[in-house]
């Protein structure tokens, strides 16, 4: 995807590495690929936004019970403690964002945050300052189609 090819040059430039923890047998996310996409985009470039030259940022993804898990982790400023419950509401940035003028108009994670609940999703963040962000999303069994099953449904 052209998008996620920009990123990837995005991080080279910003010297950070681009790492992808995703199994080859993941089932198949029976989802909106356009919402979807636009969850990992607004991910991984708000994750290199606060990614220093040096670190880190993963995508990966998993199965657990028949759920779907994706998201995305760094190992930028991270996000202190009492900004952490409004970082997905419009705006909600958080204090790192003083120090890092020009990162954005802080609407990615709320964007993110209504297009998982409108798939049934949830959505976990984890956080310590120094230490880097994780954003999980959580996808229910009922949106996970085996990989085997794909040809029957379309």
């Amino acid at each position: 995807d052209e998008n996620l090819q920009q990123l990837s040059a995005t991080a080279v430039a910003a010297g950070i590495h681009l790492a992808r923890n995703v199994p080859p047998d993941l089932p198949f996310l029976h989802a909106d690929q356009r919402a979807i996409k636009q969850i990992l985009l607004n991910l991984l470039s708000n994750a290199m936004k606060f990614t220093p030259r040096g670190g880190t940022v993963r995508i990966f993804a998993d199965e657990d019970d028949g759920a779907i898990r994706f998201g995305v982790n760094d190992t930028g400023v991270g996000i202190a403690e009492e900004d952490q419950g409004r970082i997905f509401e419009n705006f909600g940035q958080g204090r790192h964002d003083v120090a890092s003028t020009g990162k954005g108009t802080g609407l990615g994670l709320a964007i993110v945050k209504g297009l998982v609940l409108a798939h049934g999703g949830t959505i976990a963040l984890e956080s310590r300052v120094g230490a880097g962000t994780c954003v999980t999303i959580t996808m229910p069994p009922s949106r996970s189609l085996a990989r085997g099953k794909m040809a029957a449904a379309s």
